[in-house]
């Protein structure tokens, strides 16, 4: 029985930690959103369900290093060494993917652009900071400590598959979509999972991620696009010239073109190819290490 729950070097398995962490995670993001709700009407819009969601994130986070004994540094989200760099270059490629798949799709005569009279500065930083603390939050949960763990106890191939189809199961898809076009847009989630689980083990913290998720989520928005078949309003709205909704993803979005698929398959081999700035993730305790192998 002791085999179920701890490995040959005596720790516990990293599917229990796995499963430990989605617990916490969701009794302190739960129990947070549900406090905000009881706050003053005047209170509530200061304080966002996103960030609740990524301090609630953090916070279980913080457990499970500390019973660890291992630090946040080592789940992540280290301060030091380029991490604003890494979120400065997260942000530009995420931003650079969108405009890249927004221009293929109107080369296919699939759209253009209109400036949206509503559009201001603020909506536009307001939209920023949204997709900011979303992102936190969604890296923190996919690519950060539950990740970590997985990797060290099946492996990075692996962990990949797992989290890749929990981060596409996360997302919401309308069951009135076309059964193609869910399925690319599925196909398209899963690989932009795939690309942020890269980009963390590449470098060995999450600013990259992060800053990849944010710049796809925010110039998508801004562009006016659905996010995730979200509505959003951003600077620009675009006008769809009547082509299949698997060439311009429609109201879902661009995460449901094909074009989409096509760039994040060369985002793909490009990070697979790059060494990055770090190949072996591996926590730094606080205390002697103790060899974990199998979930």
């Amino acid at each position: 029985m002791r085999a179920v729950f701890f490995n040959v070097g005596n720790s516990v398995r990293s599917g229990w930690k796995l499963l430990g962490y989605f617990l916490l995670t969701a009794l302190f993001v739960g129990g947070s959103i549900f406090l905000r709700r009881m706050l003053p009407d005047g209170v509530r819009p200061f304080v966002s369900e996103p960030l609740l969601a990524f301090l609630g994130a953090l916070l279980a986070t913080r457990v499970c290093t500390r019973l660890e004994r291992t630090s946040l540094a080592a789940a992540g989200f280290s301060p030091t060494g380029p991490i604003w760099r890494d979120l400065g270059l997260g942000l530009l490629g995420g931003a650079a993917a969108v405009l890249l798949v927004a221009v293929g799709v109107w080369l296919l005569d699939g759209l253009h652009l209109v400036r949206a009279p509503e559009g201001t500065v603020s909506g536009l930083l307001r939209g920023a900071w949204t997709m900011l603390v979303a992102s936190l939050f969604e890296e923190t949960v996919f690519r950060g400590y539950a990740f970590q763990r997985a990797v060290q106890g099946m492996g990075a191939r692996w962990a990949q598959v797992l989290f890749a189809v929990l981060f596409t199961l996360a997302h919401p898809f309308p069951p009135e979509m076309e059964g193609s076009v869910m399925a690319l847009a599925m196909l398209n989630t899963f690989m932009a999972g795939w690309v942020f689980g890269l980009c963390y083990l590449r470098t060995g913290h999450l600013a990259l991620p992060v800053g990849a998720h944010w710049g796809w989520n925010w110039v998508l928005g801004s562009l006016g696009f659905g996010v995730s078949g979200n509505d959003s309003k951003g600077w620009w709205t675009p006008v769809f010239h009547g082509k299949p909704t698997w060439l311009t993803g429609g109201d879902y979005g661009l995460e449901a073109s094909v074009v989409t698929a096509g760039v994040l398959v060369l985002i793909l081999v490009g990070l697979t190819r790059w060494k990055g700035h770090k190949t072996v993730i591996a926590p730094v305790p606080l205390t002697p290490p103790i060899i974990a192998t199998g979930l």
